[in-house]
């Protein structure tokens, strides 16, 4: 379970996905653009495009970070800090390259939700930007915010059954 290839050239995919968004949406969205939304839809926030697309390549950043960073920089640390059932039997020497193997790759796979979530919420509040009146649709991003939640609420739960049990 210890391959990141897939989720790591999903991840470049979507990041692919987002830059040619990006790239057509920018020279034709308005100077000054809808950027946050009531749960109506409506628009209650407003920022610079240049703003706008600067926050979104902090986001991205933010993901990279989780995608590529996050298992690392807990991997190399003792391990103390690592909230984990039955900690002492999964980092034991002979399991904790597996079992880091395993974090690694949920954090992964969390990069890539991440990531789509992202693109899909700006891709949607640029869209918006285009409609007269401006109004983000709420039935995608809510829909997108539950498949978030219940993909890690099912991450959370694979880890706790993996982990839970001794082998």
């Amino acid at each position: 379970m210890s391959d990141k290839r897939i989720p790591g050239s999903l991840f470049f995919a979507i990041l692919a996905a987002a830059l040619v968004q990006g790239l057509r949406d920018f020279p034709r969205l308005p100077e000054r653009m809808a950027s946050h939304f009531a749960a109506s839809g409506m628009p209650n926030g407003w920022m610079d495009k240049r703003q706008f697309f600067l926050l979104y390549a902090v986001v991205i950043l933010a993901a990279f970070f989780v995608e590529f960073r996050l298992a690392r920089s807990v991997a190399g640390n003792s391990g103390s800090k690592l909230n984990l059932p039955n900690k002492d039997y999964w980092l034991a020497p002979e399991r904790r390259a597996g079992t880091f193997a395993y974090i690694e790759q949920f954090f992964a796979w969390f990069g890539c939700a991440l990531l789509l979530l992202v693109v899909f919420a700006m891709g949607l509040a640029m869209r918006a930007n285009f409609s007269d009146p401006v109004q983000l649709p709420t039935v995608p991003i809510v829909s997108a915010i539950a498949a978030f939640i219940l993909f890690n609420i099912a991450g959370v739960i694979a880890m706790h059954r993996r982990f839970s049990t001794i082998r």
